[in-house]
């Protein structure tokens, strides 16, 4: 489709031209490959040998020349002499010839001269000799040496981001470290009068910190070093001073709440105060008083306090920069596949909106049931596998109408 994510990608796109000029991509970390998972490689890497290595049989059977087993079946079948037997991680030694079989086991090594294998459940063997039941051609039952990882193929690109097929390969290729991209840390700052740390007791109307709790985790569970800082009240002293900490001890800043218009609002201003405001508010709801902007090579966002919107924010756009600037190529949310809504979706907001959706199979299709709830209700969340989204201008999604669905884990 053509106009997904219309209106905030573009904007995306607007800032990504500037990330590299943002924050300078110069530091490089060499990890053990069983470390990588999740991080951008910084380099092209580049097999120096095939994968598996040799030809080896997929099936317990026998290693055989095809062109023997032409015609072979339950009447007639082919007889062929048994000259040896394969064991795992052994070579055989003498090359078959004509008329003859090998036993071997699955994942065994072909001998010289065959180029086949018989499954053990087509054949018979008796004397020393073989009956075959069913006729095999050349390369079935077979993994030729370089079907996985040809030599000299690129087996990871610069700024792909590994996944544990990545790490297999590169460590069955002998490849023990690689260079990666370092991830930013994060530093979070929870905002506002009314929000007290979860261990204190509340009066009515306090509010508890989840978002940041909740974002550390969801960061940390993606491989980023994150950082909390005490909570700050609405004073722009204060705000000052905790961005200030912020930059001086992370890569990124995060400012919950305080970034909706109000007299009391601070996030704004400090921004300003450090350095450039890029843009404040998007076309997007959950989610319009995003906030970003930098510093010389630092970032800043100031996320909604209301915990749907500061979710979806940091889904949309916090998470997707930190990709970004952690080298990675494909950093935008990802379509996970289209599914039809069990009900109506009012849209009356002007804005690109993302609802929570509870997804079920039903037949051959993924039924989306929507999760109404205001962006100051946090139990959305935890019942929902992921969002659709409802694009600008459209004013309703109607029942069983196709939607995008973007999960969680995507």
């Amino acid at each position: 489709m053509k106009d997904r994510f219309h209106t905030f990608i573009p904007r995306l796109k607007v800032y990504s031209d500037f990330f590299d000029k943002l924050v300078v991509r110069t530091k490089v970390l060499e990890l053990g490959t069983e470390e990588i998972l999740g991080y951008a490689s910084a380099e092209d890497v580049y097999s120096p040998e095939n994968l598996p290595g040799f030809d080896k049989s997929t099936v317990d059977g026998y290693a055989v020349i095809a062109e023997n087993t032409t015609n072979a079946n339950k009447s007639t079948p082919v007889v062929l002499k048994v000259v040896g037997e394969i064991y795992m991680g052994e070579e055989f030694k003498e090359e078959i010839s004509s008329g003859e079989c090998v036993r071997i086991p699955t994942g065994g090594m072909l001998p010289k001269g065959a180029n086949a294998c018989v499954m053990i459940e087509d054949t018979k063997e008796f004397n020393g000799n073989v009956e075959i039941y069913k006729p095999v051609v050349s390369g079935e039952n077979v993994i030729k040496k370089d079907k996985d990882v040809k030599k000299g193929s690129l087996v990871v690109k610069k700024g792909e981001t590994i996944n544990i097929g990545h790490i297999h390969n590169l460590l069955s290729l002998g490849i023990t470290k690689v260079k990666v991209f370092k991830k930013p840390s994060v530093c979070i700052i929870p905002t506002g009068d009314e929000i007290i740390e979860p261990s204190e007791k509340r009066i009515k109307t306090q509010i508890r910190d989840g978002n940041s709790y909740a974002l550390m985790a969801w960061l940390k569970s993606l491989g980023y070093d994150v950082r909390k800082y005490k909570v700050v009240k609405d004073d722009p002293e204060e705000f000052k001073e905790a961005v200030k900490w912020g930059l001086e001890n992370g890569d990124v800043v995060v400012l919950s709440g305080g970034s909706s218009v109000g007299a009391r609002d601070y996030a704004l201003s400090t921004i300003e105060y450090f350095g450039e405001v890029l843009f404040s508010g998007v076309q997007v709801k959950p989610g319009k008083p995003v906030i970003f902007g930098k510093t010389d090579k630092k970032l800043i966002f100031g996320l909604p306090g209301n915990p749907t919107s500061f979710i979806v924010s940091s889904y949309l756009f916090l998470i997707p920069v930190l990709k970004k600037i952690s080298g990675h190529e494909d950093f935008l949310p990802k379509l996970t596949c289209y599914v039809r809504v069990t009900e109506d979706i009012p849209n009356t907001s002007g804005r690109e909106k993302f609802v929570f959706v509870k997804l079920r199979n039903e037949g051959n299709e993924i039924l989306a049931q929507p999760i109404f709830g205001e962006s100051g209700i946090a139990s959305p969340m935890k019942f929902a596998d992921g969002l659709i989204r409802i694009p600008l201008n459209k004013e309703i999604i109607y029942k069983n109408e196709i939607c995008e669905f973007y999960s969680w884990r995507s």
